[in-house]
């Protein structure tokens, strides 16, 4: 007779072991099914906020260190007529600056989302109706607003985030010259649509002012606020987002005398993954062409850590959870089989007498087992789908609660932030509802892997302690 059907007919015949058996394996694969499907959606959770958030570094001019700062002075000594204190004023600048290749080739380096920089100035656009502020200004910069030289507008910050997005027309690229993207609301107050022109001027040292050669850019987009400022907020006319203009980096530099600036002096460089961030900063710092004791890097990645920090504590728990049900399912089952192993001492006997040997035993043991597992196991995706999520999000808040307690304040999974001027909006992040657990056919696969282990591991530890007798001792326990 096989030893698969040796197993079958015992298990059929025995049935109140069989019975009891199963509710233990049944159990045993519940939690073990659970732990597997909240391991699995904790995962799928950090994935998702990381690719949310995503990280971001800062590259800047080293104002401290770089050997290519120049600092002038613009005025020195000067007498105050009203306080007579005496003040200097000095202007410093780099030399070495990030061009558009430069922002290129770190957008190119793997990981990376977006690269995005400005050459911002308060320029005056005469014939143009701003928004006023609530905080009054001097006269000369009442017709003033921040312009903003960029390469890509569709790499800026403000419209990656969603703190701005465009409505008509298209972004400003590398290419472009003489090109301006404004609000729609400016648009509308002006009575400007895509293909006007907007004047400015060049910034004239001898009149230190913008009184130099016209400067016209052509509207090739309009972009719309997702911000909305609070009532009693203190904002000036020219920091008042609907004023703000959009135009590409050669008309920025030309329109400050391109005396100073050719490029940019910082970088804001948003990454695909937090956890990647010291192998995408490495990847930067070793393109070429970069002179690198000219610039800093900064990296920013609080926000990340922050919000990831309660599912990083359930993945933790889970995983010690997971060994911990393991293991004690382990000597559960390796207690009780070894109680039933040797209640079948005769039984073994007689196996031995006829010729059978040892492994054959085990194997038969081992396949009862594996008999009443197969239907525990698959029984247990149901009962896990029932339990997982409430377990899942009842551990996710209890992770939340540590961490609060631990920092003494709020850790957001999700999270909103006021938004003003110069403020970006922050995404709402994923699981903010909790976390979304259930059983999938791989958690199976797992559990089945994970069962057959402790199985094979209970089964010989039971086995050991009778199937190491010789065929006389066992004949003297029978008797």
């Amino acid at each position: 007779m096989s030893v698969t059907k040796r197993a079958f007919l015992y298990v059929t015949r025995k049935r109140g072991k069989t019975v009891l058996l199963f509710a233990i394996l049944l159990i045993m694969a519940t939690f073990v099914l659970t732990g597997l499907s909240i391991w699995k959606a904790s995962e799928a959770a950090q994935l998702d906020l990381r690719q949310s958030l995503g990280g971001k570094f800062d590259i800047f001019v080293d104002w401290d260190n770089s050997p290519y700062v120049v600092k002038e002075i613009v005025q020195d000594n000067e007498v105050d007529e009203e306080t007579g204190k005496t003040s200097s004023a000095f202007l410093m600048y780099s030399t070495v600056q990030f061009t558009p290749e430069d922002i290129a080739a770190i957008k190119s380096v793997p990981g990376v989302r977006y690269c995005s920089a400005r050459l911002d100035d308060l320029v005056p656009f005469e014939e143009l109706s701003l928004f006023p502020g609530t905080v009054p200004i001097a006269e000369n910069y009442q017709r003033r607003t921040k312009m903003m030289g960029v390469c890509n507008s569709a790499d800026d910050e403000l419209f990656t985030t969603g703190t701005l997005t465009l409505v008509e027309g298209r972004h400003i690229t590398s290419e472009d010259q003489a090109v301006a993207i404004i609000s729609q609301d400016l648009a509308e107050r002006n009575e400007l649509h895509i293909g006007d022109y907007i004047t400015t001027h060049i910034y004239s040292t001898e009149d230190e002012g913008y009184t130099g050669e016209e400067i016209r850019v052509q509207i090739i987009g309009l972009f719309t606020s997702n911000v909305v400022e609070q009532f009693g907020e203190t904002i000036t006319t020219y920091d008042k987002i609907q004023n703000r203009i959009f135009v590409d980096l050669q008309t920025a530099v030309k329109s400050d005398g391109g005396t100073i600036n050719y490029g940019f002096s910082a970088l804001n460089v948003t990454i695909d993954d937090p956890q990647n961030m010291e192998q995408i900063v490495a990847g930067v710092k070793d393109l070429p062409g970069i002179d690198w004791t000219a610039f800093t890097v900064e990296v920013d990645n609080e926000t990340y850590e922050n919000a990831a920090a309660p599912l990083t504590a359930l993945n933790e728990l889970v995983m010690t959870l997971l060994v911990v049900i393991i293991v004690v399912s382990a000597i559960i089952l390796a207690l009780i089989l070894t109680l039933w192993t040797k209640t079948r001492i005769h039984e073994i006997g007689v196996f031995l007498s006829v010729g059978i040997r040892k492994p054959a035993i085990i194997g038969q043991y081992l396949m009862e087992v594996l008999l009443i597992a197969v239907l525990a196991f698959g029984l247990s995706y149901f009962t896990s789908n029932e339990v997982a999520g409430q377990i899942g999000n009842h551990l996710l808040e209890q992770s939340i609660q540590t961490e609060q307690e631990d920092d003494g304040e709020v850790t957001a999974v999700a999270t909103a932030v006021d938004v003003g001027a110069d403020t970006l909006i922050q995404k709402p992040l994923p699981a903010e509802d909790g976390i979304q657990v259930s059983v999938e056919p791989d958690n199976l696969i797992q559990l089945y892997l994970i069962g057959l282990a402790i199985i094979i591991v209970a089964v010989i530890a039971s086995s050991i302690t009778v199937m190491r007798l010789n065929p006389r001792e066992i004949l003297s326990k029978m008797s």
